[in-house]
């Protein structure tokens, strides 16, 4: 940006430069000179000839006079000139020839972008140098400082003439959706119009009791009063109830449900039909409606029970581990007992398997008698003393086509053979 003061400075000299151009050119100019010299003859001219009005000789006056001035100027020897020359009419002369001059040659320089460029860069280039100068010269903490603290005083008085800052550390921080006072506030009257919330709150003074705010107050303070005052009075009642109980026991005979008493002739009264007992006495009978589970292990379900299982699938489920064993009904009077799924069952006793069924039906009899019959198998004849008619088959027939032995009493064994 241009500084009008440094603009200023450097058109009063270029002025004055261009001035004394024009000068000099004047007073160079030989047609300056010859006006001059005209005047100058005039003048003399004038004041000879009413000086020598009536001299005969008056030509040859006037022509000593013209060739003596030549000769004055020429030779520059004429004293006293500043008694011929108008210095009024020179300066007024020279001042609009100065003025048109200076007038034209703005008028140029103002369309020279050059011209104008070199300005700019001189403005700035000497209004840089005077600044730092300047800057050299001063303490800018202190200027800075009491810059600010002026328009800072200037802006409080103005902005804010209602505050009065006197505080040293921050006191208020303003926030968005807070504004937080660090210490004490004091005020004549304060309005809230919406929640307040204050974590202790000390009236040194009178409170208004005459509003909705304060009945509101009271109400709920009498009501917090008075439930706490029952919580405490119940409180005290089962307590001394509890300890007149320890001391005296209860009188069961005495205490009724609607009317009934709760224990009479050592039965519960027929309206307590829900309790949460965990262990009772030996029960001479039981009866239960609905769903009974037992220790989560066995469960009776809609006229079924199921072991270990809580959907049996036949009057009896009983299952360990992925193997079920069911027992029920398998079509009309007809009934079923075995396997759920593809498994096995075995029938046997002291824990070891006499009859074994597999998964597809085979059976295996270890013993078998029928009426009083046994009915086994052997490689050889038998050794062993047996009942007449048990038969023993043959597990090891051969070309004799002996496939059997039936015993015809004690040790003897009789040869069954095939027909030929």
């Amino acid at each position: 940006m241009i500084d009008s003061a440094a603009l200023t400075l450097l058109i009063e000299q270029q002025v004055k430069d261009s001035v004394n151009d024009q000068v000099q050119q004047i007073l160079s100019s030989d047609e300056w000179l010859t006006s001059l010299e005209n005047k100058i003859l005039d003048y003399t001219q004038q004041r000879i000839l009413a000086k020598f009005a009536n001299s005969s000789t008056m030509p040859e006056i006037i022509e000593s006079v013209k060739q003596s001035v030549s000769v004055l100027f020429k030779d520059g020897q004429i004293p006293g000139i500043d008694q011929y020359v108008d210095n009024v009419t020179i300066n007024q002369a020279i001042d609009i020839a100065v003025q048109d001059k200076i007038v034209g040659a703005v008028e140029n320089l103002k369309h020279d972008p050059l011209w104008l460029e070199k300005i700019e860069r001189l403005v700035n280039r000497t209004v840089a140098d005077t600044v730092l100068q300047q800057i050299g010269l001063l303490d800018l903490n202190q200027v800075i400082n009491q810059r600010v603290d002026e328009v800072m005083n200037s802006v409080k008085q103005s902005v804010f003439p209602g505050i009065a800052d006197q505080a040293t550390q921050i006191q208020v921080t303003i926030m968005d959706d807070t504004t937080v006072v660090e210490n004490k506030l004091t005020t004549r009257n304060l309005d809230v119009f919406d929640t307040m919330q204050v974590s202790n709150l000390v009236v040194t003074g009178l409170i208004n009791t005459d509003c909705a705010s304060w009945h509101e107050l009271a109400s709920n303070i009498s009501q917090h009063t008075l439930t706490r005052l029952n919580d405490e009075w119940r409180d005290s009642i089962v307590k001394q109830v509890a300890e007149q109980i320890k001391l005296s026991g209860i009188d069961f005979n005495q205490v009724t449900i609607d009317g009934q008493a709760l224990v009479a002739d050592g039965s519960l009264s027929t309206h307590i039909r829900q309790s949460n007992l965990q262990t009772v006495g030996e029960l001479r009978t039981l009866s239960v409606k609905g769903t009974a589970s037992f220790h989560n292990t066995a469960h009776v379900v809609n006229k079924r029970m199921g072991i270990n299982t809580q959907e049996p699938e036949m009057a009896l489920s009983v299952w360990d581990e992925e193997v079920a064993v069911l027992l029920g009904k398998h079509k009309d009077k007809t009934a079923y007992v075995g396997t759920k799924g593809a498994h096995g069952i075995v029938i046997g006793v002291n824990r070891s398997p006499q009859i074994d069924i597999d998964a597809d039906g085979l059976t295996t009899i270890k013993r078998l008698r029928v009426g009083s019959h046994k009915i086994s198998h052997s490689a050889e004849v038998p050794g062993w003393s047996g009942t007449k008619g048990d038969i023993v088959f043959n597990s090891n027939p051969g070309p004799d086509r002996v496939f059997a032995w039936v015993c015809l009493g004690s040790f003897r064994w009789q040869v069954l053979k095939a027909a030929e």
